[in-house]
């Protein structure tokens, strides 16, 4: 099954699997369907609408950097909607 890349911006919100990194690990939230607001090098979790613990790192969330615009991405992710 073939990932769809999701390129984001700063501010977006999406709808994501946390990946099984070891702060997700940690915050019990690894697979786990979470909302999500990328931040500049960050990430805030949200649960029911509320910020869940403290930004984490972009790589511990599952966001990449594209290597070529520096920009974030990730893979099959929803964009919440404005």
């Amino acid at each position: 099954m073939q990932q769809q890349r999701v390129d984001l911006e700063i501010g977006d919100r999406v709808f994501m699997t946390m990946p099984g990194s070891d702060v997700c690990d940690h915050m019990h939230v690894s697979d786990r369907v979470m909302e999500v607001e990328v931040q500049e090098r960050g990430a805030q979790l949200f649960k029911d609408g509320q910020s869940f613990s403290f930004p984490i790192l972009w790589g511990e969330a599952g966001i990449y950097t594209d290597s070529i615009t520096n920009k974030p991405y990730t893979y099959d992710a929803e964009k919440k909607a404005a």
